[in-house]
């Protein structure tokens, strides 16, 4: 095990695992781990800082690139550059006010904690080593045998190892005393173990008739403006919104040229002379195909019938014998070869397994080279001369993008989107972005008009408002209507026939719980717990709830079984612990963080994030 430990391939790889250990993701569950670090930055080169604690551009960067590279070996050769941006800042800012409530808080361990902790519940990375397994588990005695040895000490690549594990040991439990000093008060009485069981298990089964506001027509209900105007004054405070920002923007689309179409019709017709050539056709699709879902099975889509492929390629797949190649086809998803492996059932039912390698037609190197010169170009031109002065002289036609907020989505950005907002949120109208690119093109924003946080005004708001009092009405229209039906119902007839007598439709329910749906009821609203209120065979009154207005009869009531219950209750008093416990501790940090002074300078450094 010890000559293992000394083999180099394996101390870079730890050396590389403490380091990034360091620096791992904040997760706000209960006991989760988290990692502080001291010292400031230059203060003219800081991408931020918490409570006057600087972060600098270099230290930022540092993290930056250790979570890149995780990312790029959890996930994908290539990682987004722009999530990495967000959460190395928001695991930075957590790291920092952790760092320093600790501090404020007088929180330590002991060497003596740290050693216990290190050996029976050591880091993942720790436990994730194979010379510390047996059968592919982690052996806590190996562990120990490694660091009881003398000799792991008079190494320095070993002890560093020792090091670095007692170091996540140490931020664990000053983590796990944090969140005990925080939420370890927090406790679950029996009755609310009791009630979550109740919600999950007991069941009622109803009948039950109503009226859905929708099927009420609009001209039976009005809203004078007066309404609109008063509901808004009202509950101002409901359509709050958060600032943002409005950008006209042009787009330099990634559309392949007539020499991309040529080359990649080439491209497939090498490849078909490579299979027939003798190559492996699997090898090939997993090599060469545009198709991520076949290409890693060696292009194999199993087996499939007519009507489940597009027509050109169904027709060459049913036309084809076992083993039989395609020639090269095109359809809306680029060119293909394709091969047959077998064919199962009767004519009229006759499936196909086949492989196939699609190339996508998209735009090369060389039309990308010309597009990026066209979109810096018109960039520098803008500057000078003006955004839409320069996009007329292109011929491009600008487009505006509404208002949009850092937590929103636009579409052509994607996860971008917050990155422009705070930038542009930052700069002066007429401001340009960075080219800004995507698997469909190349953009340029400008900043039109900005948006403070605050009321949106009432004309953005008014045909919401106008539709949510409408609905108010129709409920209260449709509760009216329900209640001759529920005086016939208390007057003796079947709820069935009350009900029907009207034109409307009687249902029973299947048996549900205080988190079930009902169609055209909906869930955990009025309806459902009326349903839980009433007895067995006891009659509602009539039940408003924003869908409509229902009278409804329990038919069944499903109690909760006692044995079931008390079987259940130490792993649902655990469970509920957990989420109250994480709940405050969460509450606490996002209360935090609101009350910190953090100043966040990343729009200075990047431009898209």
């Amino acid at each position: 095990m010890l000559n293992s430990l000394r083999n180099v391939t394996f101390i870079k790889a730890m050396m590389w695992i403490v380091a990034f250990a360091f620096v791992g993701l904040i997760v706000f569950e209960w006991g989760a781990d988290f990692s502080g670090r001291s010292g400031d930055g230059p203060v003219g080169d800081a991408v931020g800082s918490i409570n006057g604690r600087k972060i600098s551009y270099q230290e930022f960067e540092e993290a930056l690139r250790n979570a890149y590279q995780q990312a790029k070996t959890e996930q994908n050769p290539e990682p987004e550059l722009a999530p990495l941006i967000r959460h190395t800042w928001d695991r930075m800012v957590a790291q920092t006010l952790f760092a320093q409530q600790i501090e404020k808080l007088d929180i330590s361990v002991s060497d003596q904690e740290v050693d216990f902790i290190n050996r029976v519940q050591p880091a993942e990375w720790v436990k994730g080593q194979e010379v510390f397994q047996t059968e592919g588990s982690f052996d806590p005695a190996k562990y120990s045998q490694f660091l009881d040895d003398p000799g792991t000490y008079s190494d320095p690549q070993r002890k560093q190892f020792v090091l670095g594990a007692e170091f996540a040991a140490r931020q664990a439990l000053l983590s796990q005393k944090l969140q005990e000093m925080i939420a370890g008060g927090v406790r679950v009485t029996t009755s609310e173990v009791r009630q979550a069981y109740a919600d999950e298990n007991e069941k009622v089964k109803v009948e039950y008739a109503g009226i859905e506001s929708r099927s009420i027509e609009d001209s039976l209900v009005s809203v004078s403006n007066d309404e609109i105007q008063s509901y808004y004054v009202e509950h101002k405070d409901e359509y709050n919104q958060a600032a943002a920002v409005k950008a006209a923007f042009v787009t330099f689309s990634k559309t392949p040229s007539e020499q991309d179409k040529a080359d990649t019709e080439s491209e497939i017709r090498t490849l078909l002379e490579e299979v027939r050539g003798g190559e492996d056709f699997a090898r090939l699709a997993r090599n060469n195909s545009d198709d991520p879902g076949s290409a890693r099975k060696g292009g194999d889509l199993g087996f499939f019938k007519r009507g489940q492929m597009v027509k050109a390629f169904e027709d060459t797949a049913f036309s084809l014998e076992p083993g039989q190649i395609s020639e090269p086809f095109q359809t809306r998803f680029g060119w293909h070869i394709l091969k047959v492996e077998s064919r199962k059932g009767a004519s009229d039912s006759l499936q196909v397994r086949a492989r196939h390698i699609l190339l996508k037609i998209d735009a090369g190197r060389n039309t990308l080279y010309d597009l990026r010169l066209q979109a810096e170009e018109f960039r520098d031109r803008a500057i000078e001369d003006g955004f839409d002065v320069v996009a007329q002289q292109m011929d491009l036609k600008p487009q505006e993008s509404g208002f949009i907020t850092a937590g929103g989505f636009f579409p052509l950005l994607q996860n971008r989107t917050a990155g422009l907002v705070n930038n542009f949120l930052n700069s002066s109208e007429g401001t340009l972005s960075n080219t800004i690119e995507t698997d469909q093109g190349i953009y340029i924003f400008s900043l039109v008009a900005k948006r403070d946080k605050g009321p949106q005004p009432l004309e953005e708001v008014h045909t919401r408002i106008l539709t949510k009092l409408k609905t108010d009405k129709k409920v209260e229209l449709a509760a009216s209507r329900m209640e001759p039906v529920l005086s016939d119902v208390e007057g003796g007839q079947t709820m069935k026939n009350a009900s029907e007598s009207r034109g409307l439709e009687y249902k029973v329910s299947k048996p549900i719980n205080r988190t079930g749906f009902l169609p055209g009821v909906g869930g955990r609203n009025a309806f459902v717990s009326t349903a839980f209120q009433l007895e067995p065979d006891q009659l509602s009154k009539v039940v408003k709830t924003d869908r409509g207005a229902y009278i409804l009869r329990v038919i069944e009531r499903e109690a909760v079984d006692e044995t079931g219950f008390q079987t259940a209750a130490d792993a649902l008093t655990q469970k509920l612990l957990g989420q109250k416990r994480n709940e405050t501790f969460s509450a606490w940090f996002t209360d935090l963080r609101g009350n910190s002074d953090i100043i966040d300078n990343r729009h200075r450094f990047y431009s898209n994030f």
